[in-house]
């Protein structure tokens, strides 16, 4: 709800409160995959500029959000304080002074405590509007932030190992599993299956990478590796990482051309707060058509889901390759010479706010 919160705060807000000079219209909204604030401001006579580091139809998708200066701008609440706290620095630097910074999220997501976020050389915040468990905080921009502006400014350099020894590795704020190893990963590693030199690879889902870098280290230098994600931001982190990678931002294995010997995935189940298995059973129905002959997938999720029943869909021959807390790896090999329907989207959990 936190979309349409701020967008009745954009019609209904008095012109004082803008902190808008009436020669710039422009806003830049950030991090905001809903429609609400962008229809509300385009309403109100504003050229929009939507920007976000996930893909998202009709936004630009980079690392970083696009230079330029704004008549003022937006942040939609992400999910971690320190993430919220650069893209509130990329705000602030995109608009000049006088202007307006916002910030807007639901109390689930921390807004109630995130005035702390907003960069010294910002005036305020105050809450504008508290409506449906929902806030919208502004701030008006006096200096410029202190963060020099750009992605390199926020990197976080912390180590990680899966038992080949301990490396530097590069994250950004908001990537997942942000300065560490994550155990569905770690375990996902262990149960790499044997890779043929000069194998082709695909990590679906690669986030900052570390499954790709094990792979080809299992694989060896003639190896190729293909990552895949829809976060330009992990992948820029991921590029860093891998360096002997390609790095392919995109939705889906239709973003990628095969064929590969195999592909490896720690896919994501959530979209938000609500759990689903939309990312699991499109993966599951889509890469047989990209594997090789003998080729396989081997993917991580918690034990508890039906990903067993998804992958018998497509492949012939799947089985656990191991198990660790509340977690499995399957592998699937053997296409399907009459592949059982896919039908709907065995999603779960309410939507997210």
């Amino acid at each position: 709800m936190a979309s349409p919160v701020a967008a009745e705060w954009t019609r209904k807000r008095p012109p004082t409160d803008t902190a808008t000079p009436p020669r710039d219209s422009t806003a830049l909204v950030l991090a905001d995959p809903a429609p609400h604030l962008a229809r509300a401001l385009e309403d109100s006579g504003h050229t929009v500029t939507r920007w976000h580091r996930i893909l998202v139809p009709g936004q630009l998708c980079t690392p970083w959000p696009p230079p330029g200066l704004f008549g003022e701008a937006w942040v939609r609440m992400p999910r971690s304080s320190r993430e919220a706290a650069m893209l509130l620095h990329a705000a602030a630097a995109r608009v000049a002074d006088g202007a307006g910074v916002h910030l807007y999220g639901a109390n689930h997501e921390g807004i109630r405590s995130a005035a702390r976020h907003f960069p010294p050389g910002t005036d305020g915040p105050r809450a504008v509007l508290i409506k449906r468990r929902c806030r919208v905080l502004v701030a008006t921009r006096r200096l410029t932030p202190p963060h020099p502006d750009g992605l390199g400014s926020w990197e976080i350099r912390s180590p990680v190992s899966w038992g080949t020894g301990e490396r530097e590795w590069t994250f950004y704020p908001g990537v997942f599993a942000c300065g560490r190893l994550d155990p569905a990963t770690a375990l996902l590693i262990d149960c790499l299956p044997r890779i043929p030199a000069g194998a082709r690879i695909l990590d679906f889902g690669a986030g900052t990478g570390p499954v790709a870098a094990a792979a080809l280290e299992r694989a060896g230098r003639e190896a190729e590796v293909v990552l895949l994600d829809t976060d330009a931001t992990s992948l820029a982190a991921a590029a860093r990482n891998v360096p002997g990678g390609t790095v392919v931002l995109g939705d889906g294995i239709s973003a990628v051309t095969g064929p590969f010997d195999l592909i490896v995935s720690n896919p994501p189940i959530h979209a938000g707060r609500a759990q689903s298995l939309r990312t699991v059973e499109e993966l599951a129905r889509d890469a047989p058509g990209v594997l090789r002959p003998g080729g396989g997938l081997t993917l991580v999720a918690q034990r508890r889901l039906p990903v067993t029943r998804l992958l018998e869909r497509s492949f012939s021959d799947v089985r656990a390759a191991g198990d660790g807390g509340p977690f499995r790896v399957w592998t699937a090999r053997g296409r399907r010479r009459n592949p059982r329907p896919h039908r709907g989207r065995p999603d779960t959990g309410p939507t997210a706010a």
